[in-house]
């Protein structure tokens, strides 16, 4: 629960220093003095947007801190752990700050937070009911989060959203094929058209560089043999000159050298020997090699056609003839992926109506838990609309099963709020039926109902009791005394009679001081109470009969604070 509140130099509040206990805690006021200004600054420090307008006017920055008693709230210690957070002695202690400049910093127990970790420990800590919020009733939005609030269907709706995710991932991919579909065919009829024609000049791998050396071989065949003629004649066939002859004299020096003076030769003698060898290895290659040119004007033929073929398509389709044969393979590929894309968005087609069919059947389930939650809620509501001084009341909720809904979190249901307040009038929308004070207590049934099912360990009620009055307005300051009981309620009110059963009270006064405006917030004795509820009751002019009402009222409250 929240213990302690410090607020520096936030809107017209200079130091605010509040200490809160367990039950109810009542916030009273002159109109315009700032009650909720407290409740402002704790929505701020809990991750509320923050912007310069929140720092006093003067002032370089706000802070706000707020320490909160943690010790049964087990989702808050869950919290703690998976972010390696420590809460000492149960506490923790959350500290915001707020430049002149819209620049923020969040702190939990010293450790600088995100704003979206802060938002989510915030709301394991405390629930924030606003003076507005009756109007978000009307919207079905709302409608439904409370219905599956109660229902604990939220994390059923988790896995519907992302089923529905998976839905609509898979028909943008096949909007996104069709939407290129006429740009797709277009594209795989040029590609068939250019495999048909790549298909009749097969061309293949390094062939035209095997080409254009046979056609260079074949058309220089004379002057390639007759190369070949001079090598062989050097190096074999002219016996007086050539190379081989050579070495062969050479050879016969140096063996009668080694007759003379044995092995100081002998390497001399291996490599002449070893030259020798490849002198007529080399002669009998070129000797194979000449014999295998031969001119064929057929094959000559050939390999002009070939080539010129070749050339054609390489400019045709402006590339090297040598990268001919890769680029027919990209183009083979792609229309094959082509074809592919074909298969595939039959796929997901198919996968398209299996995750549609796993969604509707998801939805079915989820609308089962709902009408039977729906069928209990709208009796508890009822019979807390009875105690609120409508004893004719009936609250229903309808759901509408459509299947054919867009698939979306919210499941395949449409959810309407009716209500009855008078004997024999059917149910209708909320809009059309209640006024702002049967709205305004419908709000409040709803939200203590709420109430019971949350570990959250704070409630804040913000002016939810507006426009009820009498002894209506005793019946909700009972129930909000009566919720105190079992978790900590603030309460900011003009109600007398809701202000009597509170277990605490603050007072809320606005002061001018050296032509600063300044709000300041004190927790009122059982006597200062007395005199508040007196002037809730009689306005400034407070009478010994206002008094006496205030003690009355005071006498009667539910005093078993927790």
């Amino acid at each position: 629960m929240l213990t302690h509140l410090n607020v520096k130099n936030f809107a017209i509040v200079k130091d605010l220093d509040i200490d809160f206990s367990g039950g109810m805690t009542c916030i009273t006021g002159e109109t315009g003095a700032g009650k909720s200004i407290a409740i402002d600054a704790l929505n701020l420090c809990l991750g509320e947007r923050a912007d310069a307008g929140s720092v006093r006017t003067g002032e370089s920055r706000a802070e706000i801190t707020a320490c909160f008693d943690v010790t049964d709230s087990v989702p808050v210690h869950e919290f703690l752990n998976e972010n390696d957070f420590e809460a000492e002695d149960d506490e923790i202690i959350i500290r915001r700050t707020v430049s002149s400049d819209g620049k923020s910093k969040a702190y939990i127990n010293g450790t600088s937070v995100t704003l979206g970790q802060l938002r989510v420990l915030g709301e394991l800590l405390v629930i924030i009911h606003g003076q507005h919020a009756h109007q978000l009733l009307f919207k079905q939005d709302y409608q439904m989060a409370i219905l599956d609030k109660y229902a604990d269907l939220l994390q059923e709706r988790q896995n519907l959203g992302d089923i529905a995710g998976e839905i609509r991932s898979i028909e943008a991919k096949i909007s996104k094929i069709e939407a290129n579909r006429e740009q797709y065919n277009s594209r795989r009829e040029l590609l068939q058209f250019q495999l048909e024609e790549f298909s009749r000049a097969e061309p293949k791998e390094n062939e035209y560089q095997e080409l254009d050396q046979e056609y260079s071989r074949l058309a220089n065949s004379d002057e390639i043999i007759s190369s070949c003629e001079q090598c062989m004649n050097h190096l074999e066939d002219d016996e007086r000159y050539s190379a081989l002859s050579a070495v062969q004299n050479a050879l016969r020096s140096i063996e009668k050298l080694q007759e003379i003076d044995a092995g100081r030769l002998d390497n001399v003698l291996k490599m002449l020997s070893e030259a020798e060898i490849s002198i007529q290895e080399s002669y009998d290659e070129i000797k194979e090699y000449a014999g295998g040119i031969e001119y064929d004007p057929q094959r000559m033929n050939y390999l002009e056609q070939r080539i010129s073929l070749y050339d054609s398509l390489a400019q045709k389709y402006h590339v090297m003839p040598e990268n001919l044969y890769t680029f027919a393979e990209d183009l083979r590929r792609e229309y094959e992926s082509m074809t592919s894309l074909t298969d595939s968005e039959d796929e997901l087609k198919k996968a398209l109506e299996d995750k549609t069919c796993e969604y509707r059947l998801k939805a079915l389930e989820l609308s089962g838990r709902r009408r039977k939650a729906a069928d209990e809620l709208s009796e508890r509501i009822s019979s807390h609309m009875h105690d609120l001084a409508m004893p004719h009341g009936q609250f229903t909720i309808r759901i509408v099963h459509n299947p054919e809904m867009t698939p979306s979190s919210r499941g395949n249901d449409e959810i309407s709020f009716l209500v009855s307040v008078n004997p024999g009038q059917e149910p209708g929308p909320l809009n059309a039926v209640v006024s702002g004070g049967e709205l305004s207590r419908i709000s409040l049934a709803i939200q203590e109902i709420h109430a019971e099912k949350v570990q959250t360990p704070t409630l804040i009620f913000d002016e939810v009791d507006t426009g009820i009055s009498g002894q209506t307005a005793n019946v909700v300051g009972r129930l909000l005394s009566s919720l105190g009981n079992s978790a900590q309620v603030i309460c900011v009110t003009h109600l007398p009679q809701v202000a009597s059963q509170a277990h605490h009270q603050m007072y809320v006064e606005k002061k001018v001081e050296n032509g600063t405006t300044t709000t300041g917030m004190t927790e009122l004795s059982e006597e200062g109470r007395i005199r508040e509820i007196a002037r809730l009751l009689s306005g400034d002019a407070i009478t010994e009969n206002a008094l006496a009402s205030a003690r009355d009222l005071l006498s009667s409250r539910n005093t078993g604070c927790r």
